[in-house]
């Protein structure tokens, strides 16, 4: 391998684990709307019988099962790839905003900074 193919390398990352991390986001993300959903269950209550409210309400139930199933779905679909199918995504990775999303994404360990713990809620 030469000089310049070992640097574009250093880059890629396998598009299954690329697809794989995006499934656990979107898993991660159905477990908080539902977990959502059960801590607001008694003002969703409420507010179902509000007829104005009510398609909101059941819209937060679509978004988990939603979530749930393209997580699902984008994790099956990473099984179907081959493991040397790779891709330089550090362009697409710059668009996200939020550093710990990045991190996952990339497939590297989150780092712990002192005084912020992942979960933690920071107010802002």
């Amino acid at each position: 391998m030469t000089g310049t193919e070992a640097h574009m390398e250093d880059h890629h990352t396998s598009l299954r684990l690329i697809l794989n991390a995006v499934g656990e986001e979107f898993r991660e993300l159905g477990r908080f709307s539902e977990r959502f959903q059960v801590s607001l269950s008694p003002a969703v209550r409420n507010l179902a019988l509000d007829p104005a409210c009510h398609r909101d309400v059941q819209s937060l139930d679509l978004l988990a099962q939603r979530l749930a199933a393209l997580s699902g779905y984008i994790m099956e679909i990473s099984q179907l790839l081959p493991d040397d199918l790779m891709l330089d995504s550090r362009n697409a990775l710059a668009s996200i905003t939020l550093s710990e999303l990045q991190y996952r994404l990339k497939g590297a360990p989150v780092p712990i900074e002192e005084g912020h713990r992942s979960g933690e809620l920071e107010l802002f």
